[in-house]
């Protein structure tokens, strides 16, 4: 047991450091994109069921684009609230008839398409319900642009994401890429002019840290090993041609997990594609709203463990030949042995200490290599942040730097909850899962003042 242990803690570090030096080393300051003057087409999706809260915050981003060639399309996946009729008068809606391309993928029938009167770029398709890997299919089926950005209905974008998207598609080998999604939670002002916050209460001072690791340090790690597990459903960016070419998105509770992995099987085995590769784009932005409650929070980590239980049983026999040996070796040591197996052998430690203390100190030793690593991680996602535009105030810096111990032992081992509960859920119900409530609380964050008309046409 205690060699398992010791193996098992040396797959640890070698990630962590991994994920703390990578980053330290290529993330340069103040490099930016290139806007480019040729504007590619961008489709972009947007399943709403249920949205009425916060469906016009999303409209405000799409009208404040600093880009011409895009259209928005809205899915309203059946919803039984208001979502149809708050884009119907706020978007004055007229139906439209649209021209669908040879290749069909799998959705619930479409009731009726319209496009708005007061900001053309923008339609809206009325669909039976079917959830969001349905509605995602149904957009794309009737999208005309050479790429696809997938966004939820409580994320916002940044003025400039599709100028930074459309930089990084110039890459010919680019096959899909994943955005920054910033918690709109922390930060202050309006989102045309965001000034970063921690002053907020301790649920969301967690996962504004976790986002800033996960994206800044992780995807930026996973994209030099070529090795992106999952482009955030938030926020990513695909070429039509490859979502169509693996039949759209699967009904799983996990989509955007699920269409990463079959993108990677599609390189992997097709020579079209053989060349090509997925990435994250630091400066792409948008903003998203995160759960407010520990019962949110809760029940939106469920639902992640079980769409990554999901696809680890759906693609048992792919992983090294049809996915590769990079994205195999992340998924199966970093998210299933460590991130999974390890939660269940971690709950038992306390247990054995009842029954056996001979390897106490060793216990204590690589607790405390843990919390520092850990540690240092933050601090390393802190420092990259900056580089990339995330600066606070001396105030704020002080309580980061006050937070991430106390972070570290407490929140972040919340994570063997989540993980275990969700791991034995999918094994009860793996069809069954929450919808985070939604609150509304970027609004203030996307004001009226920031709804600029006519930049919309």
């Amino acid at each position: 047991m205690l060699a398992f242990t010791l193996v098992l803690f040396t797959i640890f570090i070698i990630f962590q450091l991994l994920y703390i030096f990578f980053p330290l080393l290529f993330a340069k300051p103040g490099k930016g994109f290139e806007k480019l003057e040729e504007e590619k087409g961008f489709s972009i999706i947007i399943p709403a069921f249920n949205e009425q809260k916060i469906i016009l915050d999303c409209i405000k981003g799409m009208v404040n684009l600093q880009y011409q060639n895009y259209e928005a399309i809205f899915v309203n996946d059946g919803s039984t609230d208001e979502t149809l009729e708050l884009l119907t008068s706020h978007l004055q809606l007229e139906p439209t008839k649209r021209k669908l391309p040879a290749i069909k993928i799998p959705h619930q029938r479409v009731n009726e398409v319209y496009r708005s009167k007061l900001f053309p770029k923008i339609f809206v398709i009325d669909k039976h319900n079917g959830g969001k890997a349905d509605s995602l299919n149904a957009g794309t089926e009737y999208s005309v642009k050479k790429f696809i950005v997938t966004l939820d209905a409580d994320s916002v974008l940044d003025p400039k994401a599709l100028q930074a998207l459309n930089s990084a598609f110039e890459d010919e080998r680019v096959l899909a890429a994943g955005g920054m999604v910033q918690i709109g939670q922390g930060f202050e002002g309006n989102y045309l002019k965001p000034t970063p916050t921690f002053k907020k209460s301790g649920i969301i001072k967690y996962q504004v840290l976790q986002y800033l690791t996960s994206f800044y340090l992780h995807k930026l790690t996973q994209t030099k090993m070529k090795s992106i597990i999952v482009i955030a459903g938030a926020f990513g960016a695909f070429r039509k041609e490859a979502l169509l070419a693996v039949d759209g998105y699967r009904k799983t509770v996990g989509e955007d997990m699920d269409i990463t992995l079959r993108l990677h099987q599609l390189i992997k085995t097709t020579k079209k594609y053989q060349h090509m590769k997925l990435i994250f784009v630091p400066y792409a932005l948008c903003y998203t709203e995160c759960p407010e409650s520990f019962k949110d929070l809760y029940n939106q980590r469920i639902r992640w463990q079980k769409a990554f239980i999901d696809c680890v049983l759906y693609y048992k026999k792919s992983f090294i030949k049809k996915l590769g040996v990079r994205v195999s070796t992340f998924f199966l040591l970093e998210s299933l042995l460590l991130g999974t197996i390890n939660a269940f052998f971690l709950i038992l430690i306390p247990i054995m200490f009842l029954f056996n203390q001979d390897h106490y100190m060793i216990a204590v030793a690589l607790f405390t290599i843990t919390v520092l690593l850990s540690s240092y991680q933050s601090i390393a996602t802190v420092i990259v942040s900056n580089r990339y535009g995330i600066t606070y105030s001396l105030s704020n810096y002080i309580k980061i730097a006050l937070f991430i111990p106390f972070e570290v032992i407490t929140y972040r081992l919340l994570g063997i909850l989540f993980v275990i509960n969700g791991t034995v859920g999918y094994f009860k119900n793996k069809d069954s899962w929450y919808v985070s409530k939604r609150i509304g609380t970027n609004s203030s964050f996307v004001d009226d003042k920031t709804y600029e008309h006519n930049q919309a046409v």
